[in-house]
């Protein structure tokens, strides 16, 4: 009998999307410009690739349109981006307006990708569905590289939420989930609010628990942060105590990290009620969220700017940080304050 051949991907077509309504506050845009970079932030459920950069005090951004972009990671003026049903690269140079350009795509199908990475050996992804760190595959659609200690065998539901992985010094070392079960959508129970762990994955142990939904561990400045979402914080990791410490928090779900110039950038959610990513601890902790990014000094813990979606974005999922990369294109519309961070 033949072996059957798994068609090609449907294209994967860039569009430019509508616009998103923002306030920028604070620093925000004054750091942006003397980052001399550009920031690409994931929207998630509005389907945006959105890039920010600042020219000669005005805020500049681009949007396009794809299906549920979630992860992102850049590389070698490579950006990776995780959608519904694909994983995409595109190079980069220097202006973003005229040199985005579709690399590759690789067809996952409905694994669920969030988070990506490069390390050594090319791109790495969190297959939620599968429980496991993998790698794009063209005839297979992934390969598995690891797994938590307490999956046992490999499962073909999302049982943990394994979202958030980290690379340190090129090789794959965090994980993130929301809990450490190997039942079937076992994270969805309503311990979910304290089951979050964070995993050592050279260590192959839990380094820390208690966390509520969290996401985007980064290695940065010899220790590792992260995102305490279901919280609204800025955690790091204190490997002494075998927990994490709260930095900043912030009014949103907070998932989405990079860092530049002496910021921590936070993506911020609206929290959508009686959702399975409802919240309560960030909510009964800010009469009002919001959507955007947040700069977070890393010193102080105080938040300097922020970037606030109005309309047009109400859940970030990632944002990363394009060095001497620039969008020149459309200026947004932006009301720019200058009013100090609520």
């Amino acid at each position: 009998m033949d072996r059957a051949i798994r068609p090609p991907p449907p294209p994967l077509v860039l569009a430019a999307a509508s616009p998103i309504e923002l306030r920028a506050r604070g620093d925000f845009i004054a750091w942006l410009e003397a980052s001399h970079g550009t920031l690409v932030v994931t929207t998630y459920n509005s389907g945006k690739l959105a890039f920010f950069s600042a020219f000669r005090g005005e805020l500049q951004a681009s949007y396009w349109k794809l299906p549920r972009p979630m992860g992102v990671a850049y590389s070698n003026e490579t950006l990776a981006v995780a959608t519904q049903r694909h994983i995409a690269l595109f190079r980069v140079d220097g202006d973003l307006s005229s040199a985005l350009t579709l690399r590759h795509v690789y067809d996952t199908g409905r694994l669920d990708a969030h988070d990506l990475a490069f390390d050594r050996r090319g791109l790495l992804f969190a297959n939620t569905r599968f429980n496991c760190i993998a790698r794009p595959r063209e005839l297979r659609r992934f390969a598995r590289v690891w797994q938590p200690p307490f999956m046992g065998g490999a499962q073909r539901k999302d049982c943990c939420h394994l979202n958030g992985l980290g690379v340190r010094n090129g090789r794959l070392a965090m994980a993130t989930a929301f809990c450490e079960q190997s039942t079937p959508a076992a994270w969805r129970d309503g311990n979910r609010f304290e089951s979050g762990v964070l995993i050592d994955v050279r260590a192959n142990a839990v380094v820390a628990r208690g966390l509520c939904m969290p996401h985007s561990p980064r290695w940065h400045a010899g220790r590792w942060w992260l995102c305490d979402s279901g919280r609204g914080t800025l955690v790091a990791h204190d490997p002494t105590r075998g927990a994490c410490e709260e930095v900043a928090a912030l009014p949103g779900f907070t998932r989405g990290l990079a860092f530049a110039s002496g910021r921590a950038i936070v993506g911020l959610s609206r929290v959508r009620k009686k959702h399975i990513l409802d919240a309560p601890p960030v909510r009964q902790r800010w009469k009002r969220l919001r959507a955007g990014l947040a700069l977070v000094d890393l010193h102080s813990g105080l938040q300097t700017g922020s970037l606030e979606f109005i309309r047009g974005g109400r859940e970030v999922y990632d944002v990363a940080f394009l060095p001497t990369v620039h969008d020149s294109g459309k200026e947004s519309d932006a009301a720019l304050s200058s009013d100090k961070i609520e």
